[in-house]
């Protein structure tokens, strides 16, 4: 398997059936003038190669920086900017190829994964956004649900280097996101039971690839990610109101 690797400016990364639809909207993004994200430069049979965004990615543990407010503030803006921008994609159905199924109703070009282990940093200010694999048509609220699951966090797993080890602190940290993206009213009524949508595929995604003899997934759940998955399930349905009543 080819792996990801970083030469000067440039990162070369596998390819999949739907890069060409991934590098498609790259090129619109940056065409829109929104350059937090990778811009395409090259694509083969294997290999897709883009440009390399600066900056530290959020991966875990969390820098102070990464679990600041600042951070979280300014992902929630970024993702929305990104959302304004994919918003004008031209959708071609006989053309595009992507990773995940859509879903409706379709808003933007969701990213799919909105976390903090894919962005990237300049200190507490969030500069770029990366891995864009997993996007594919959707309502906005699906990627608001995911990353105030991941940046809240809603998790029951070690937080490590989170400011956020309470409840109420997470529930202050999801309405802050929801307030800096500029979350719709009806949109923010759907967080709770999208973001269990969201855990759910993810859920299923991870052991359906591992069935399939995927080594990363496979690896996954070796480390215990789908009893992780389920227990935050639990505790997200536990605390559903308590989250609806911070957001709306």
């Amino acid at each position: 398997m080819e792996r990801i690797t970083k030469t000067d400016d440039r990162v070369r990364r596998p390819a999949g059936p739907w890069t060409p639809t991934v590098h498609r909207l790259l090129a619109h993004l940056h065409e829109q003038g929104f350059l937090a994200a990778p811009e395409p430069i090259e694509l083969d049979n294997t290999l897709e190669t883009v440009s390399f965004v600066p900056g530290l990615a959020g991966e875990y543990p969390w820098t102070e920086d990464v679990a600041s407010e600042a951070a979280l503030v300014t992902s929630a803006r970024m993702l929305r900017h990104y959302h304004d921008a994919a918003a004008g994609f031209a959708l071609d159905p006989d053309v595009d190829v992507w990773s995940q199924p859509g879903a409706g109703p379709v808003e933007t070009v969701v990213h799919g994964d909105f976390a903090p282990y894919n962005c990237v940093y300049d200190g507490v200010v969030a500069v770029g956004i990366i891995d864009f694999d997993t996007a594919h048509p959707g309502p906005r609220v699906w990627d608001v649900a995911s990353a105030v699951y991941r940046f809240a966090p809603f998790t029951t797993g070690a937080v490590e280097g989170s400011t956020a080890p309470t409840l109420d602190a997470r529930l202050a940290r999801a309405a802050e996101f929801c307030r800096a993206y500029g979350l719709a009213e009806a949109s923010r009524s759907l967080l709770v039971p999208t973001m269990l949508a969201s855990i759910a595929a993810l859920l299923t995604m991870l052991e359906e690839e591992a069935a399939g003899g995927n080594p990363k997934f496979i690896s996954d759940l070796a480390h215990g990610h789908a009893d992780l998955y389920r227990a935050d399930l639990a505790y997200i349905e536990q605390h559903a109101d308590a989250i609806t009543a911070a957001v709306v």
